[in-house]
């Protein structure tokens, strides 16, 4: 059950309010001056606060000032009889989930209520979202709580405790090297060599000597022995990234080593025994590739031995929220600042497909995180692709001032939009961020930008 504590000199209010939501359901406390509410505040569990804007012993914005420095986790509501932006302004500023004006109806009350218990219920799924991210399936550095993704933890584990090739495919960004890594870290190989090669990267002419190694004398430039990357992975494993990209010439010459273990260095006659482990991995379809005859059916076998398919992110959006919530769990130890998402902004991008997968998911966030003013995370702050514009305020009588840049324009129209909105809702930013279509973290966000310095 939900506690209430309602701060205001006015008993007669008071005595309403109290009758009126005990028959709701809540639990209420009253007090009816500053002092009164501190000692309550400290000795009750309360989760809303109603501030009156002006109490006999103090300021309610000093109040809401002192309260969410020493209770950050409680909602506070200010109300006052003195309805202008200023005074929203100021107790937005403060701290404050709402600004309501006085005379109050119970059911505006009603409807502040359930916006504020929406918002907790966010904050403690927040909360336990963070407890989740701790018992989450984990490998090394790949995780994810979907059902499509434990299915490949699962396999990963399983093919780590043999020595079977490995071929991983998966969109680019989907973390194939990651995969590849955790199945060498948690095998019998691990205190061995790991050795990525990306096939893609290297000119083809110098791709087998590059994994192969030479000889001295073998070619123009070539003065000295050379050894390769399969070498250079004896014990451990070697991972050939992009392995779709390799010439059918060259796939004639890596088939050898995948059957029987052995190769010879460009310009060598001697054979060379090796004990190397081969994951590969591929953001084409291999399949279709062998069936258009542009790779060699029997290196496709040999390689695929156990196939490790990764999902794209918008196949697995469950993980999004986590994925987001370890990223800024990254941050949060690099920089101090305690980051958050606000939640239009985590509604969108949990929406968006990321075509870039995990890789692009990152890249956002890190840019969101050097482009915020504060610790939230806005949708402002991501790239332009992934942002959508929600407001839905009459554009008809909104001065466009021609003789600015589009930059400048576009922050005046969108700052005399916020005006209107909250003039036409009486300076109430709960109805102002409905009729903007917009959540009230976000209109807080854009009064603070855009009032701040007036």
């Amino acid at each position: 059950m939900r506690s209430i504590l309602l701060v205001d000199d006015e008993h007669k209010l008071l005595k309403i309010f109290q009758v009126s939501l005990k028959k709701r359901g809540y639990t209420v406390f009253t007090a009816a001056n500053g002092q009164e509410a501190r000692n309550k505040i400290r000795e009750l569990e309360v989760d809303i606060i109603f501030l009156d804007l002006k109490l006999p012993d103090c300021s309610g914005v000093d109040l809401l000032r002192e309260f969410t420095s020493l209770y950050p986790k409680k909602i506070y509501i200010l109300m006052t009889a003195y309805a202008n932006v200023e005074n929203a302004v100021t107790a937005m500023k403060a701290g404050a989930f709402d600004y309501i004006i006085k005379p109050v109806r119970m059911e505006q009350i009603s409807v502040v209520i359930e916006k504020a218990l929406e918002w907790l219920k966010v904050k403690e799924e927040n909360d336990t979202l963070k407890e989740r991210l701790k018992q989450t399936t984990m490998v090394d550095e790949i995780f994810g709580a979907s059902s499509i993704m434990k299915k490949v933890f699962k396999l990963v584990e399983r093919v780590s405790t043999t020595d079977a090739n490995v071929l991983i495919q998966g969109e680019s960004g989907t973390g194939k090297s990651l995969i590849a890594k955790s199945i060498h870290n948690l095998s019998e190989r691990s205190k061995s060599p790991f050795i990525p090669v990306n096939c893609a990267s290297i000119p083809e002419q110098l791709l087998e000597t590059e994994l192969f190694g030479h000889k001295k004398g073998a070619f123009t430039g070539a003065q000295s022995n050379r050894k390769g990357k399969f070498e250079a992975a004896n014990g451990g494993t070697i991972f050939l990234d992009e392995i779709g990209e390799i010439s059918p010439a060259f796939q004639a010459k890596l088939l050898q080593i995948t059957q029987d273990k052995t190769y010879m260095p460009v310009g060598s006659d001697e054979v060379k025994h090796i004990d190397v482990r081969i994951i590969t991995a591929t953001n084409r379809d291999l399949r279709k590739m062998v069936e258009s005859e542009l790779f060699r059916e029997d290196l496709y076998y040999r390689l695929n031995i156990v196939d490790i398919c990764i999902p794209p992110l918008r196949k697995s959006k469950d993980d999004i929220p986590l994925l987001l919530e370890k990223f800024l769990e990254g941050f949060r130890k690099k920089d101090g600042r305690n980051y958050t998402i606000d939640r239009d902004a985590l509604n969108i991008l949990k929406n968006y497909n990321w075509p870039g997968n995990v890789r692009e998911l990152k890249n956002a966030v890190e840019r969101a995180v050097v482009l915020c003013q504060g610790t939230t995370l806005y949708i402002d702050d991501f790239p332009e692709k992934i942002k959508e514009s929600k407001e839905n305020v009459d554009i008809k009588e909104i001065n466009i001032e021609n003789d600015k840049p589009l930059p400048e324009k576009l922050e005046s129209i969108e700052k005399q939009l916020i005006l209107k909105a909250l003039d036409d809702a009486t300076g109430q930013p709960a109805t102002a961020a409905k009729k903007l279509g917009i959540s009230r973290q976000t209109l807080l966000y854009k009064m603070n930008k855009y009032f701040q310095k007036e």
